[in-house]
């Protein structure tokens, strides 16, 4: 301001007094970067952002320099934080952003301001605010609206709300997807249970070979979102394929954990919404395992008025992927037990934690595969920890 005199104290601590600290901290984080080189890459999407962020950040780390969003640092005071991380030596930054509300996917990209943007998918998340599909999918495509129109976009083929979203940016569009004209192509998946995939995929009329490490057809789609991310960036396809096929995915993310009674358990407590659930419940009801297929599910949160419809939904999944025993607790337990009656699955509600464990602890033997799953605030983790804590690993 004018007339502004910094005071002769010497120090390398100050304290500045500002109109709006979040504001403020995003326009600090905006000036600094308009001084990185960097390259920088924003993902926004209901499901698979952070999974995506780890595969194309392995992809690209074989031969550049790459910083990544750690965490849930994706918001408007995480990622300006993740903005000033750039150092002047990284090549590549590679930043996620969440949302829960209009307006706020628009603020984040234009702090970061990035040159390439992908949005994983459009789904059912956040309704409490958002109310409908099409009111998420405005919301995410603020990245795409708030993009230079010299940058690129990555599309989801298969996600119609993505091809929707893309149609309405001048600048240069690569997509992906299952379809002929994708391009980055699948070609042909082998499941080996819940270890890997086996898959490969077309680029420019080549076929190329990837062991994904991890399981499930929503990983093959952001393996080959990660592989179209990597091409805008200037990477040649086979030399990200090392990367992503070493990348580790992330604590709680279908987190495979091997009990020492024998029983398989799935972890994937990090976050829940329809989609997210359905796609677990595919993945572990198509791996193959001697014995059941337990499921132990909490509520999925923020659906707002459609919350009991999709509980019942995600009752009949259950049903229809095979789960053999099915656990539920929270608020709306009762209305997934009522879907999963409707297809002829019994499912046991609980109303404690500490019951709930006993109760599943005695229901496992040899054999078995477990999923635990729920949205951040229900802490299904906790089952997971005392099974581990309880049974070894």
């Amino acid at each position: 301001q004018a007339g502004f005199k910094v005071p002769n104290i010497k120090s390398d601590k100050w304290l500045l007094q500002v109109e709006d600290t979040v504001d403020s901290l995003g326009a600090i984080a905006s000036s600094w970067r308009k001084k990185c080189s960097a390259i920088i890459i924003a993902i926004t999407g209901s499901n698979g952002k952070s999974t995506t962020k780890e595969m194309i950040s392995a992809g690209i780390s074989t031969t550049r320099k790459v910083v990544k969003t750690e965490g849930n640092f994706n918001n408007l005071i995480g990622l300006p934080l993740q903005v000033m991380r750039i150092g002047e030596k990284d090549e590549v930054a590679v930043l996620e952003m969440g949302m829960n509300a209009p307006g706020e996917i628009f603020k984040l990209a234009k702090i970061a301001d990035p040159q390439i943007g992908l949005i994983t998918n459009v789904n059912p998340a956040h309704l409490e605010k958002l109310h409908t599909v099409e009111n998420v999918a405005k919301a995410k495509g603020e990245l795409f609206d708030a993009m230079d129109k010299n940058g690129t976009i990555i599309v989801n083929a298969e996600d119609p709300w993505a091809v929707k979203l893309a149609a309405g940016f001048s600048g240069k569009k690569i997509t992906f997807g299952m379809q002929n004209g994708c391009d980055i192509q699948f070609g042909h998946m082998t499941s080996e249970g819940l270890a890997k995939v086996d898959m490969t995929l077309l680029y420019k009329g080549r076929e190329y070979f990837l062991e994904l490490p991890v399981p499930g057809v929503h990983n093959v789609m952001n393996a080959l979102a990660a592989i179209a991310t990597g091409v805008a960036a200037g990477m040649p396809v086979p030399m990200m394929i090392p990367g992503i096929e070493k990348f580790s995915a992330m604590k709680m993310r279908m987190e495979r954990v091997q009990l020492l009674n024998g029983v398989q358990l799935v972890n994937d407590c990090y976050n829940a919404n329809p989609s997210s659930m359905y796609a677990a419940l595919r993945t572990v009801g198509a791996a193959k395992r001697a014995g059941k297929f337990v499921a132990v599910l909490g509520d999925m949160l923020e659906l707002g008025e459609a919350s009991a419809e999709k509980h019942k939904e995600l009752g009949k999944n259950a049903a229809e992927f095979g789960v053999n025993k099915l656990f539920v607790i929270g608020e709306y337990a009762n209305d997934v037990a009522i879907g999963a009656k409707e297809k002829g699955l019994n499912a046991v509600v609980m109303n404690d934690f500490e019951e709930l464990k006993k109760k599943v602890l005695s229901d496992l033997n040899t054999g078995d595969v477990i999923l635990v799953k729920g949205s951040r605030g229900m802490k299904m983790e906790q089952i997971s920890e005392f099974l581990k804590d309880d049974l070894g690993t």
